[in-house]
């Protein structure tokens, strides 16, 4: 069975925007995934419970690797997500020093914390996306045509990126939709258009 089926949950083929129009509701507890699109091999998603897009792919042997953003506490953060259901040694919150190289270029060293989600254990990173490194990472990662994943002398995995870089664009306009939809959710109590109001709060 393919990994994604249990991390995701049931997935819901509905609109970004009405998603976000979901999230206002008091009853939105529970994460949901939100199909965006698949394209090149990837599956763009918005998940509920980061308020982010992220790409998916799963990769030989089962290993599972998300790349997007996080908006929780309103701070868009790149988050980094690589899971394999071999690495049972790896614990929840211990620091990882790992090495990640796109193609040719230099390798990254990344301080990375072990995750367990929904029974499987992995990596996982963030980087406030405002940030050089940031924009420097999501530049290899699109233009390169493989990565290599080594902790200490051992190679964890290599694997392709090929549609990479359209599947990162689409993880930008997935993000760039839920940001639009909140900023369209309007206030019934605000100040109406002829500039008066009856609200004893208003300014």
């Amino acid at each position: 069975m393919r990994l994604k089926r249990f991390l995701a949950g049931q997935v819901r083929r509905v609109s970004v925007a009405f998603c976000a129009a979901t999230l206002m509701s008091a009853n939105a507890v529970q994460a949901e995934t939100v199909d965006w699109k698949t394209v090149g091999g990837w599956d763009v998603s918005f998940y509920t419970n980061s308020q982010g897009c992220q790409a998916f792919a799963l990769f030989e042997k089962n290993t599972a690797f998300f790349i997007g953003f996080d908006n929780n506490n309103d701070q868009l953060t790149l988050d980094v997500t690589l899971l394999d259901e071999r690495w049972e040694s790896i614990e929840h919150d211990k620091e990882y020093s790992i090495e990640v190289k796109f193609g040719n270029e230099s390798p990254w060293t990344l301080e990375m914390d072990g995750v367990v989600m929904d029974g499987y254990p992995g990596l996982n990173i963030m980087i406030d996306a405002e940030t050089d490194e940031a924009a420097l990472f999501i530049d290899e990662f699109q233009r390169e045509t493989s990565m290599r994943w080594s902790y200490g002398k051992t190679t964890l995995g290599r694997y392709t990126l090929r549609g990479s870089r359209v599947a990162f664009d689409e993880v930008v306009a997935c993000q760039k939709s839920y940001f639009e939809a909140l900023a369209s959710q309007t206030d019934p109590f605000a100040t109406s258009g002829t500039g008066t109001t009856t609200d004893p709060f208003a300014d």
